[in-house]
């Protein structure tokens, strides 16, 4: 691939960023997006229910590329069906406001059980939003996992 390879410039623009942060929710259910994250998230928003009962915040489009991914495998089984229409059916697409908040619907509070302080973690081309206890708890149980991995385990050599 070249360097006008408009792949390759797709995916730079569709980057969020890495880290962690503890935003607040505040009365009407709207989670500040971190500034360092907003640049990745300015043509639009997607925040959708994801694994381990928290929400993501996807770009819109790199939203749109995994849809388009997961939609040929609906057809496979029941379970696959189930994902893409729990996937897309709980999604909503949004604008950040002008202070860089998105509104957080009660269902989605409710799937990820959100509680007033959050956690926002950037995983490179999306976030991830937990409630911050969920996330401590996580990261406490998984802390021991991280430190014994390997990089060869992960096909990685450092």
């Amino acid at each position: 691939m070249t360097d006008t390879d408009p792949t390759d410039s797709e995916r730079e623009r569709a980057f969020v960023g890495y880290g962690t942060h503890r935003p607040k929710l505040d009365d009407k259910g709207r989670l500040t997006i971190p500034a360092r994250f907003r640049p990745g998230l300015a043509d639009g928003v997607v925040v959708c229910g994801w694994f381990t009962n928290t929400l993501s915040v996807f770009p819109e489009r790199e939203f749109d590329a995994l849809v388009r991914k997961v939609r040929p495998t609906a057809n496979l089984s029941e379970r696959h069906m189930a994902f893409f229409r729990l996937l897309v059916s709980g999604a909503e697409v949004q604008q950040l406001d002008s202070q860089g908040r998105v509104s957080i619907p009660a269902s989605q509070r409710n799937y990820a059980g959100l509680g007033k302080d959050c956690v926002v973690n950037g995983l490179g081309e999306r976030l991830e939003v937990w409630d911050a206890e969920a996330w401590d708890r996580y990261s406490a149980e998984n802390l021991p996992v991280f430190s014994e991995m390997e990089g060869t385990s992960l096909g990685i050599e450092f």
